[in-house]
Formats: structure tokens, sequence, C-alpha cells
């Protein structure tokens, strides 16, 4: 199995998924960059859960999250996975804690909604929703751009996807769950390839590094 662990809100949460075998492969040449923000009815304005992430992917070795700091609770969360290695760093108290992941398999993993679906994941939204047959239709006028709004139906949640033309081709502008009579967004204000920094995914220098027993 593959430990990835994915704060939404005030907690780290925890995604296992058994996929493809990792392989020794080099080093990807692209990484995608995202950065989201969360919004809602029910979520105070101002608050942790609607601070900025920044995250990463590249194939499905490479993940990591970049918290706000949360000085309240005593956290400035950072997730590097380097598939089979982990470390769950708190950068305010400068510690880590490592786990490795022992297989048979290997994938790091970024959902958005872990409650509801866990393959809709951060990095991969447009493919989730074509996978699932969703019909793309014309939406609003967004940020001066004219968008398409993606629809599925998952158990008793309804998941939307909102894209716009960028000049490399469609990238998500929002994504949406609604459930219950609640729902929540999370605002894109960065989506695409850069160059890959393996930097970004080595094993944290600068803290105090605890193996987590297994």
């Amino acid at each position: 199995m593959c430990n990835a662990a994915l704060r939404l809100g005030s907690a780290l949460l925890l995604a296992v998924a058994p996929y493809a075998a990792l392989c020794a492969e080099p080093p990807p040449k692209v990484m995608t960059r995202i950065e989201v923000f969360l919004e809602g009815p029910d979520i105070p304005a101002g608050s942790f859960a609607t601070k900025p992430k920044v995250m990463y992917r590249a194939g499905s070795q490479y993940c990591r999250i970049e918290e706000a700091p949360d000085p309240d609770n005593g956290i400035h969360g950072l997730l590097i996975i380097n598939e089979p290695d982990a470390w769950m760093v708190n950068l305010l108290k400068k510690t880590a804690q490592h786990t490795v992941d022992h297989g048979p398999t290997f994938n790091c993993r970024l959902p958005i909604f872990p409650e509801t679906e866990r393959a809709l994941e951060f990095g991969l939204e447009p493919e989730y929703f074509k996978a699932k047959g969703a019909i793309p239709q014309q939406g609003p006028v967004l940020q001066s751009k004219s968008t398409t709004i993606y629809r599925v139906d998952v158990a008793a949640a309804a998941l939307a996807l909102i894209t716009y033309e960028a000049p490399d081709g469609e990238r998500p502008m929002a994504v949406a769950r609604t459930s219950g009579g609640k729902g929540e967004i999370f605002w894109y204000r960065g989506w695409g390839d850069v160059p890959f920094d393996p930097t970004l995914f080595a094993k944290p220098a600068g803290v105090t590094i605890q193996d987590q027993k297994q």
C-alpha cells in the first residue's frame, strides 16, 4: 500500500491507494504545480481552511503539499512524497515524521474531496470528469474568461469542474462539491506544468526527523 497525506482544513488526511508498481525510471522532465484556496457558505472567511495551498505532482512517484502557517495550532504543514518515502513536516516546530511505503504497489495521491471520491485528484481533474463521461456544457464568463462546466454525481454528492482555455490547453478554474444542501468550492490561482525540480521532493533539511513505527 502507498500512503499519501493531504491536509484539508485543519488536519492532514491520509490517502491510501494500490496502483501501478513503481519502476526504476529517470526523473520526469516536468511537474504540475497547483495553487488553490477553499470557499463555502459554512467556511468562516479568513479561517485557516480558506488559506491557499500549493501542490506539486509528477507521475505516480512525486507529490508535495505546501500549507500556509497555522500559528493558532502551532503548525506549518509540509508534505513531501518521493515514493516509497514520505515526510510530514511541521516547519514551525522544525520536526518531521518519516514513513516508508512497503508496497507492493506505489502511487502518491492528492484527493480533492477524499470523503466523497478519492479518484478525483488535484492535477488530474479534467481526466477524471472526462473518464466519467461528463458532457461539457457552456459555462458563465468568469474572470473575463469563457468557461466550460463538467458535472458528475457520485453517491449523494454532485461534483462539478469549471475550466477555461489557456494557450497551452484546457485548465481548471474551480472544482466544487454539493452534498446534503451544503457546498464548497476550490478556486485555482494557478495550474500548469513547470520544469521538474528534484529538490522539492528530497529529504527535508533543517528539521528533526522521527521514523514512524510500522
